[in-house]
């Protein structure tokens, strides 16, 4: 409520007064701001109002919503004259009010109260006005719609006779369009709808189309059209050209005006660059974003979301956790008002990492299950797959080899991802094959994809890669060659300071850097791969923290470990399965889980990891 608002409804001119004094006299009417400009009642006594006008004036109700669609126009309050407009039943102005104020709204990244105005739009509506039609393609690929943008598309480009060359006249009443305008918008939503069903090449030429169609000085959407070229550009590996494109929509997003796109490039290019493993590279990115948004007051603009989680996640490789729950909390929440599907589900899943580090497993699980929710019925791949691998590594973690042989096989099913995703897809298969005990086949599979990897400049994946052929060699008893091929991950990950990348890899991985450290300090590495002492025992103590991050007790344990559970606690340091410990042992898998359990009890423990860590405080291994 405002007094000008309140004075074009009704008639009166005493609008302020009265919203005044039922203020002064606690009559349900709150201030929205310090200089009394605009109020709003309890919304419960709100919701009355509206329903006793439903009830008692029903026929009121169509031209009050109109006189302030009409008041909301004219002072420029887009949504608000929006929601009016179709209140009212009034589609024609709806859709006048829509198209004038789209630019706004999707530039912002309010695509999810773009979505709302066009589904409550006829279709008739949007024909008269078809960039609406194109737009309306756009906000459903961003939150994961992929069906009917096609023909969607095809619908806008036949109102305006180019039907990409089927010679369709204009459609009768459709209002004046500018016909390059809508085909190159068209055109890069196509980009956009290519790449997100792994067609990188196709989005690349109808981003190129795009800007072609658009003179240099067309800044309206010259910047979405270079964004998706961008993307398209990373999706085809062509990590160079991504770079480049990512940083010249930044600049046309700020030339523009542009707040959205410009953060968008931003955040993307980061990403690109944590990808790269420029982890430092990355950080600035993410800085000067949030530097630039501080600056244009738009810390709250959706588009900030993809900056925060990207933040969140850089905090998290470097095992600052309390600082990265908090970027990915309040990242996650701007991403689902701009409704943004793979940002979002990047969101989940970073979180529900940080959940998994502080011990909290079944939270941490509880995540995966809310993230694979969200893609579920959404039919964006890189989101679907995405959310997979991440539930096979938790269940991995858990030691539940099937569940995460499922959760696999479903990734493994989803058609239509980058190459990079499903490289991503067979590092999981790897480790499975880890955890099956498959070394021969693992490090078979891990050799091919360190080659294509590598010469794709992704060094994050690189760095896995190395460090699980390294476990997988140390498993199979290859120790010098394991320290070798430690060596090299560690190399690559000190001077970017990867530290969970590592660590996340529990018991074996606390053995495996013992070991290497002793190599390195005898002078039996690789000169090439000389990596600083400080960097292994910052790595060993994270590992040897206990789930919740605080220090080991030295005491000793109150019950003392028998001869049978000290050998399975050994097993257990080594990385070996309960199934392989069965098998060496001579004796049942419930027998051992039985020892583990003991193990857990009697060391105040509360996982493999933190066995291990007690375990080697109290000299026992």
């Amino acid at each position: 409520l405002s007094g000008p608002l309140c004075d074009a409804l009704t008639g009166r001119g005493d609008g302020q007064h009265t919203l005044e004094r039922l203020e002064r006299e606690n009559l349900l009417v709150v201030p929205l701001d310090d200089h009394r400009g605009w109020y709003r009642y309890h919304h419960l006594f709100a919701d009355f109002l509206r329903g006793r006008l439903e009830r008692e004036r029903p026929e009121q109700l169509a031209p009050l919503h109109l006189r302030a669609a009409e008041w909301c126009e004219e002072n420029a309050l887009v949504a608000e004259a929006v929601r009016h407009a179709l209140s009212a039943g009034d589609h024609e102005r709806a859709a006048r009010l829509m198209e004038w104020g789209i630019g706004q709204t999707w530039y912002r990244g309010e695509v999810v109260t773009l979505l709302g105005w066009l589904r409550k739009l006829p279709k008739e509506a949007m024909l008269r006005r078809p960039l609406l039609l194109v737009w309306y393609a756009a906000a459903l690929m961003l939150v994961g719609r992929l069906d009917g943008v096609e023909s969607l598309l095809r619908e806008a480009e036949g109102v305006v006779g180019a039907g990409e060359g089927q010679g369709e006249e204009p459609r009768p009443g459709a209002d004046e369009v500018d016909p390059q305008h809508l085909l190159a918008t068209a055109a890069a939503v196509r980009s956009l709808h290519a790449r997100l069903q792994g067609d990188p090449q196709g989005a690349i030429e109808h981003a190129r189309r795009a800007l072609a169609l658009l003179p240099e000085d067309n800044l309206n959407p010259r910047p979405f059209a270079a964004f998706c070229l961008a993307e398209a550009y990373r999706a085809a590996d062509d990590l160079e050209a991504a770079n480049a494109a990512f940083a010249e929509t930044a600049e046309l997003g700020r030339a523009a005006g542009h707040d959205y796109i410009a953060l968008t490039a931003m955040g993307s290019l980061a990403y690109l660059r944590m990808a790269q493993g420029r982890l430092r590279e990355a950080d600035a990115s993410l800085r000067q974003a949030l530097g630039f948004a501080a600056e244009r007051g738009a810390e709250l603009l959706p588009a900030v979301g993809r900056v925060r989680i990207g933040m969140g996640e850089l905090h998290y490789e470097r095992d600052e956790l309390d600082p990265s729950e908090r970027e990915l909390t309040l990242g996650t929440e701007l991403a689902e008002r701009a409704g943004e599907l793979e940002v979002l589900v990047r969101g989940q899943v970073a979180l529900s990492r940080v959940r998994r580090a502080r011990g909290d497993t079944e939270g941490a699980l509880k995540l995966a299950h809310k993230a694979e929710r969200l893609t579920r019925d959404s039919g964006a791949p890189q989101a679907i797959v995405g959310a997979a691998l991440w539930k096979a590594r938790l269940h991995l973690m858990r030691d539940e080899p099937q569940a995460a042989t499922s959760d696999l096989e479903r990734a493994s099913g989803v058609s239509d991802v980058p190459r990079s995703t499903r490289e991503s897809e067979r590092i999981s298969r790897a480790r499975l094959l880890i955890a099956r005990e498959d070394y021969d086949e693992a490090l078979q599979l891990l050799d091919r994809l360190r080659e294509a990897i590598q010469a794709a400049d992704r060094r994050g994946n690189v760095i896995e890669i190395i460090m699980l052929q390294a476990l997988a060699l140390r498993a199979r008893d290859e120790k010098t060659r394991a320290m070798e091929v430690m060596g090299q991950a560690l190399a690559l990950g000190e001077p970017e300071g990867y530290v969970r990348t590592f660590v996340d890899e529990g018991p074996a991985m606390v053995v495996l850097l013992y070991e290497t450290l002793e190599a390195r300090q005898r002078g039996r590495l690789d000169p090439a791969n000389k990596v600083p002492v400080h960097y292994f025992r910052k790595l060993i103590a994270v590992l040897e923290r206990d789930v919740t991050g605080t220090a080991l007790p030295a005491t000793g344990p109150p019950e003392p470990l028998s001869e049978r559970e000290l050998e399975v606690l050994q097993l257990i340091a080594v990385g070996k399965s309960n199934r392989r410990i069965a098998t060496e042992l001579f004796v049942s898998v419930g027998t051992v889980k039985t020892h583990i359990n003991n193990v857990y009890r009697k060391l105040d423990a509360h996982s493999r990891t933190h066995a291990v860590a007690r375990a080697r405080e109290l000299d026992l291994i």
